[in-house]
């Protein structure tokens, strides 16, 4: 894989970075005190608390800013199932803060930790909440306790902004393919289809409209597209497709390069969002105008 130089800041509003405490739904950023009876000591109620600052990148949910890594792991709490699951807000400074979820047959708990910020004020704070919410909409994915002791009832635990409409600049090129003569360009309005005899056929004037932008936009962020990813393009199957990705945003350029073959979970991460790509190209009037496909690759 090869991953260009990047220098941007993505409007990713992540609910506890910088320096903040769990905010509200009412946009406050100040907990309930002692006195609200928001706050109280631990209790035991089944499911543990992890005693440690350790941070798994495999079972925690990470957000660093722009990236966002295992948010999926969410969906659990959604479930209703007891246990607990790390979240982890990394200030601006690069602190990490610490949210712990807890669901048991008492409802759900949330354990604030910011004594690992170096520039915030240390504390260990636990909050009682009714429920857990997962609210998806075209430009955001959010996740929120419900139902909370004290002034501020609802706290945004975290928050995928996807958003194209905020960014400055979006384009991709995608070649994919078994011998990657599929193209689309969107910057040059180009699409490519590979007719498998020696032919392709091509559009010059080829656009996405800005409902298919933001969707491929969202599934790009899903995937956490910023992240590094390892990546392998070995593949020992023939024929097999491969996939070659670069992603132009605001001010960064970012650069991928696998194969279907590779079941590592970064590989299957990018080759299921690329499909939901090709499947949103694919599906326009104007591809499906263009020749059929005539031969076959052996």
């Amino acid at each position: 894989m090869t991953i260009a130089a990047i220098a941007m800041i993505l409007p990713l509003a992540l609910a506890g970075c910088g320096n903040r405490e769990p905010e509200s739904a009412a946009g406050s950023t100040q907990p309930p005190t002692e006195t609200e009876t928001g706050i109280h000591a631990e209790t035991n109620s089944g499911a543990e608390w992890r005693d440690d600052h350790d941070i798994n990148e495999t079972n925690d949910v990470i957000a660093i800013h722009n990236s966002v890594s295992n948010w999926e792991k969410l969906d659990t709490f959604t479930e209703l199932k007891p246990g607990t699951q790390r979240i982890v807000h990394y200030t601006i400074e690069g602190d990490p803060i610490f949210y712990d979820l807890k669901y048991s047959d008492s409802g759900f708990q949330l354990r604030y930790d910011t004594t690992a910020d170096k520039f915030g004020s240390p504390s260990v704070e636990v909050y009682d909440c009714k429920g857990f919410e997962k609210s998806e909409s075209d430009v955001e994915l959010r996740y929120t306790l419900t139902g909370c002791q004290g002034d501020n009832d609802e706290f945004d635990v975290l928050e995928l902004d996807y958003n194209v409409a905020e960014q400055d600049l979006f384009e991709f090129t995608l070649l994919y393919g078994i011998t990657e003569k599929n193209e689309v360009h969107t910057a040059e309005n180009k699409l490519v289809k590979d007719l498998q005899n020696g032919e392709v056929a091509e559009l010059d004037d080829f656009k996405l409209t800005s409902q298919e932008r933001g969707l491929i936009y969202k599934e790009m962020v899903l995937a956490n597209y910023l992240a590094e990813k390892k990546l392998s393009s070995t593949c020992n199957a023939e024929p097999h497709a491969s996939y070659d990705l670069t992603v132009r945003i605001n001010g960064g350029e970012r650069h991928y390069e696998w194969s279907e073959c590779n079941s590592d979970e970064d590989n299957e991460t990018m080759t299921k969002m690329v499909r939901k790509i090709i499947a949103i190209v694919e599906g326009k009037n104007e591809y499906k105008a263009l020749p059929a496909v005539k031969g076959a690759y052996e």
